[in-house]
This record gives C-alpha cells, structure tokens and sequence, in this order.
C-alpha cells in the first residue's frame, strides 16, 4: 500500500505540474481545441473570454450532471442539474428565500469562529493540525449541519457521505458502471435520513432557525416547489455540494502559501491584526494557483461557433463533451494582468473558483466569508510551517483523486 500511495502521489504532483504549461500552449494555438476520438467529440475551451461566452450559454452548454442526479433523488432532479427553464428559477429563488445571502456575514461568520476556535483547542495544545480532515472538515460539516437543520447521525458519517457522492457527480466523467453502483446505498442512506429528519421536524416546529424550518414555512405558505420530497431532494444538494468544498480548497490553497514565504508572511500579519478583506485576497489569489477545479463540464445541445467572428473561432457540433477550463482562464493574461505573478487584491470577476454564470456556486456567498475565517485561525499560529515527513505533503483520496485528505502543519 505504500508503493501504491508514493506512486499515486506522484502522478498526481506530474499532473498539477504540467496542466499550467498544457493551458499554457493551447491558450496561444489551439485556444478552442475540439477532437473526435472514440466516436465522440471532446472541446477544450481555455482563454478567459472564451470560457465566460460557454458558461453564460446554459441551454447550449448544458450542466451534465442531471442523470446522476436522478441516481441520487430517485429519478428527481434539482436546479443544479437544470437548463435555464421555469423551474430552474423557482427552485433557486426559494432556497434563496431560505438561505438569504445577508446570512453569510451575518450568521455564518460568526459561527465559523466560533467552531474553529472549538476545533483548534486540541491542536494548540500539540503544536500541529491536519488542515483537511481534522480541521476544515469538521468545522464544515458542524456549521452547515446545523445551519441546514441536517448535522447527521455524527460528523463522519454524513461527511463521508458527502464526499462520496460529490465525487460521484462531479469526478466520475465517464459515467463508471462500479461508481453508479458504489453510489446508489450512499444515497439510499441519505434520502432516508433527510426523510426522517423532516418527519421529526414536523412534531417540532417553531423551535429551529434553520434551512429545513425555513423550508417547511415556505411549504405552510402554499410556495412552489417545497413538497416534502422537494425539499429532501434540495437539501440532499446543499449536503453534498457544501460539505466537501471547503476541505478541498482549504489544504489546496494552504499548499501553495506554504511555500511561498513572503505571501505567506503577508497573510499572517492581515490575519493577526484581524484584517478580514486582506485575508480574502490573500486567500482567494493561493486559491488561483490551485484551485477546486481546472474545469467545469458540459454537453453541447446545439451546434455553437464560440469566440464568432475573431480568428480563433471554431464551431463545437451538437454532442461534444465540453471542458470549460476555468483554471486556464485564470491565468490569461489578456484579462488577467501578470498572471503569473502573486497578486493580492485582483477583482472579484477574475476569479472563477465557484464557477461562473447561471450556475455559479450556490454556496458562493458562505464560502467567501467561511473559507477565510478558517483560514484566519490557521494564519494567526506563530511558526507556521509544514509538518516534517509525509504529513506535510499534501495528500489526496485514492478513489476520486480530487479530495484532500491530509495536509499536516506544525507551529509554535
């Protein structure tokens, strides 16, 4: 098992070293490469402009992830999975009503110190933290268990879960029969437990400030969309698309800081003096570097010629399998001055790590107040500094290759 891990690791280091320099090259040759093989069509879509203009074309460039979607909600779909059509906007727009952006400022920041402070008093007592499991983790899966009304039967449970079909959604791109069928008890498991926890709910009103109350009010209210299976089949989606974000863009982001001392010096003295929008921008420019994606995936519904009218056009047919490559995108100098360069403070609209366009990450709002705090407690350790050994290198799951498991600092 060793050998296995030491050679996964280093494909994987293989891998995020040469992507840059491959999105490099097709940026300024083959910027909208399109290819048959295997009796399909595959596009890859790498400069900025270019991956904006396929992002904001959602009944062209559809999500792909509507069939395992269905796997999970029993044939169900939620907006994630939707075209731009009637329901896509009612589903939203009343988990919207639940979850009200104010919120993310309001009630999510302070519970997010709250709980990390709870996290690291162990940690600070040993002079070191896994960043991915130990803490981030934990500290998301508490918030937004509470938060949701759904904590779960324990932290790892519902956390594994999480993973497991997040994974399944968003990394099993060639639809594995072994996936679907790993999938399915997963899911089992988490619609019977989000149907228990409504039913429980509905003996004991009135008494919760959570998404699921929320819910239930809207439901008393005669809203669309929010029958009990409805509401299962939406929470089943903020479960699994929230739990496992942060602990993955967490150590991600921490593995490039790390390394960078000044940047990482920078950083710690906005966090010591609890300066939160310099945080951000230290935080979400590491976050460039390695991001939660390289890219975001979707079908072609119709014959589309991208970048029209300009020399590098090129016309994607109907059926292509299509990589909008929004870690590419990032790193165009064309609209994103010194690319290569560290740079603190860029404009928000540079950034695509939670997506773009209609289907730009739900959770945007938490996330951009929630991933700094975490990350503000970590930047206040004195030392900080890699843990010696294979703790301090960043290690990923062995099934999906796309989870951060453990990335070990020391301090003090």
């Amino acid at each position: 098992m060793a050998e296995t891990r030491s050679t996964g690791a280093k494909i994987f280091d293989w891998l995020k070293s040469k992507m840059d320099t491959a999105f490099l090259i097709l940026r300024n040759t083959l910027p909208i490469l399109v290819v048959r093989f295997g009796g399909r069509t595959y596009a890859l879509v790498t400069r900025f402009d270019d991956v904006q203009e396929v992002l904001q074309r959602p009944n062209v460039f559809n999500v792909t992830y509507a069939p395992k979607i269905a796997v999970i909600m029993q044939g169900d779909n939620i907006f994630l999975g939707m075209r731009d059509e009637p329901d896509f906007t009612r589903d939203k727009t009343t988990m919207r009503m639940a979850a009200p952006r104010a919120e993310a400022v309001a009630r999510v920041k302070p519970e997010t110190a709250r709980i990390t402070a709870e996290v690291m008093q162990p940690a600070l007592q040993r002079g070191r933290v896994d960043l991915a499991m130990e803490l981030t983790q934990e500290v998301t899966t508490r918030l937004f268990g509470a938060y949701f009304g759904t904590p779960g039967a324990s932290v790892k449970e519902i956390s594994d879960q999480a993973r497991s079909l997040f994974g399944y959604m968003f990394a099993d791109l060639f639809d594995d029969p072994d996936r679907k069928t790993a999938a399915e008890p997963v899911a089992e498991a988490m619609r019977c437990y989000l149907e228990a926890a409504i039913a429980a709910r509905k003996k004991d009103r009135g008494r919760h400030d959570d998404i699921l109350e929320r819910c239930l009010q809207l439901q008393d209210g005669g809203a669309p969309g929010m029958s009990d299976r409805q509401i299962r089949n939406n929470l089943i989606g903020l479960i699994v698309g929230a739990l496992p974000q942060p602990p993955m863009v967490i150590p991600q982001l921490f593995d490039v800081l790390l390394d960078r001392k000044k940047e990482l010096a920078e950083a710690q003295a906005a966090a010591r003096a609890d300066d939160d929008a310099a945080v951000s921008r230290y935080v979400f420019e590491a976050s460039r570097f390695f991001p939660l994606t390289p890219g975001l995936f979707r079908n072609c519904e119709e014959s589309y010629r991208v970048a029209a009218g300009t020399l590098r056009a090129r016309t994607i047919p109907k059926g292509a399998f299509v990589m909008a490559a929004t870690r590419s995108a990032m790193f165009d100098g064309r609209r994103v001055a010194n690319p290569r360069r560290f740079v603190p403070g860029r404009p928000d609209y540079q950034y695509m790590h939670f997506g773009y366009g209609m289907h730009e990450c739900f959770g945007l709002y938490m996330n951009r107040v929630m991933i700094p705090e975490i990350c503000k407690a970590v930047l206040k350790l004195p030392d900080l500094r890699r843990a010696r050994g294979a703790d301090g290198t960043l290690r990923m799951d062995e099934d999906f290759g796309i989870f951060p498991m453990n990335l070990t600092v020391e301090f003090g």
